[in-house]
């Protein structure tokens, strides 16, 4: 065995040292990097707790009651099905406790929720369903005290609705932008989940413009997987920022409580609703004055528009603010306000939820050519709330208000009559070819905007007289002439 003498050894010390120097650096890194990785998890985790330790005073839980006799009581139906279970159901069994009413032997149901104080004078946003046939409501704050709250107003529509606490200062939760998040963004959702009290859960932004969800008529959903269960809805969803991006208002559910799909209306949405009730006392819908289909394969690559999907134009109201925007029939929308117009539905959905007054950029083809014009957004007219009164006439068929949905669903946006909901066989309205989806705009020339209209049109015609109705059928007029018989 050749042994290294001491001189021998002295002259490759520093060989030694160097080589143990480079062989420690990665003992020392290996080391080091769990020790990174648990600090950067360590800090994730107090961000939580900085933003909910700043948010959650902000979040209110929310206790309804109202009146309902025995009889109703007995037969109440859920409002969610076998699959999907939308927080619609506050007022159910499983949510509420019910009790006699000392005088009159009804009983008063009550429902559990939460909201969000959005402005330090005690302005509180949550979800419709939450308060919607609410006769009291109570709102109890971080510290336990218990307050009323009046409804400022709501919106079933996008299914967001407005409270006003007694004057006072509360500490508050700021709007953020909703269009700004990006999926795969932290969100942290707060509410009062089963009546447990407030609860803080996270996740990320798992999609961005659900629709076709079944909740709402307006529907433009932030899908989140922070758990969200039955008494979250009208709480808070929140970015990283501690600014509070949506709504919490439904989840999708075989079980009835979290399997990873939520949904909240995108804070942006909710904050037109809150200026607008409290700038107008209602909700003001939005519009571009155009009525659009679906545009077809052929249709986009003729335009030019190298994109799979768009909408084209079939009617520019007159004078409207498309109009005056330079909007042409036969144009083909493909983005308005920064968003891709899938297909009509789409498009409305889009243009039913901007801000009134303000210029937006609406990207369409035309000729082959891109442009990008200017739109002011305008004001879509108020429509009959709708009910459900209908009216029979002696001619053979029934009628009801046009509410916006139907608009919508019927292309009726921009046509203002009442709706013909039935045509009795062997009647007159059969014979003359009256159908139902038929929408009556005039009586005798005189027009008919609503329901109440209508019945002062209709009961002014004498025994034996003819009657002339106007009508409106995709997108056509027609005429049609009867006799009041009896």
């Amino acid at each position: 065995m050749h042994r290294i003498s001491f001189p021998e050894m002295k002259k490759l010390l520093p060989g030694f040292l160097t080589a143990a120097v480079f062989l420690a650096i990665p003992i020392l890194a290996l080391s080091e990097v769990p020790d990174r990785e648990l600090a950067a998890v360590r800090n994730t985790g107090k961000t939580f707790v900085r933003i909910s330790r700043k948010i959650t005073p902000s979040v209110v839980n929310i206790r309804t009651y109202r009146t309902v006799s025995p009889r109703r009581y007995g037969l109440s139906k859920p409002f969610f099905g076998e699959m999907f279970d939308p927080f619609r159901e506050f007022f159910g069994k499983d949510f509420g406790d019910r009790f006699k009413g000392p005088d009159d032997g009804a009983n008063v149901q009550t429902g559990l929720g939460s909201g969000v104080i959005v402005r330090p004078e005690g302005v509180v946003l949550t979800n419709n369903h939450v308060i919607e046939g609410a006769e009291k409501i109570m709102v109890t704050l971080h510290d336990r005290t218990e307050l009323p709250a009046q409804i400022v107003g709501s919106d079933r529509r996008t299914d967001i609705a407005v409270l006003k606490l007694p004057k006072g200062h509360y500490p508050s939760a700021p709007l953020g932008d909703s269009d700004a998040i990006e999926i795969g963004e932290w969100a942290i959702a707060i509410g009062n989940p089963f009546g447990l009290g407030q609860s803080v859960t996270a996740g990320i932004v798992s999609a961005k413009g659900r629709a076709n969800v079944g909740v709402t008529d307006l529907e433009d959903f932030i899908q989140t997987d922070a758990a969200i269960n039955p008494g979250n809805s009208g709480g808070p969803l929140i970015n990283l920022d501690g600014e509070v991006i949506g709504i919490n208002t439904a989840i999708f559910s075989r079980s009835g409580g979290y399997q990873g799909i939520g949904f909240a209306v995108p804070s942006n949405l909710a904050a037109i609703i809150l200026d607008s009730l409290f700038r107008t006392g209602r909700v003001v819908r939005s519009d571009l004055g155009v009525r659009v289909q679906d545009a077809t394969e052929a249709i986009l690559l003729a335009a030019g528009a190298g994109v799979k999907n768009g909408v084209i134009v079939t009617e520019v109201l007159s004078g409207g603010v498309a109009d005056r925007a330079g909007v042409k029939r036969g144009d083909v929308l493909v983005r308005v306000k920064g968003r891709p117009v899938m297909d009509a539905p789409s498009f409305y959905r889009i243009v039913s939820l901007l801000p009134v007054e303000e210029r937006i950029p609406v990207v369409l083809f035309r000729g082959g050519v891109r442009r990008t014009l200017l739109v002011k957004v305008g004001e879509l007219p108020e429509r009959p709330i709708g009910s459900d009164v209908r009216i029979r006439t002696a001619l053979g068929f029934t009628v009801e208000d046009l509410t916006e949905k139907l608009a919508e669903q019927l292309g009726y946006r921009y046509e203002r009559g009442v709706l013909v909901t039935r045509v009795f066989r062997g009647s007159q309205a059969e014979a003359t070819g009256v159908e139902p989806g038929d929408l009556i705009v005039r009586v005798n020339g005189d027009a008919t905007p609503d329901l109440s209209s209508f019945r002062k049109r209709f009961e002014a015609v004498q025994w034996g007289q003819k009657v002339v109705l106007d009508l409106k059928r995709e997108g056509r007029s027609l005429k049609v002439k009867m006799f009041l018989r009896k």
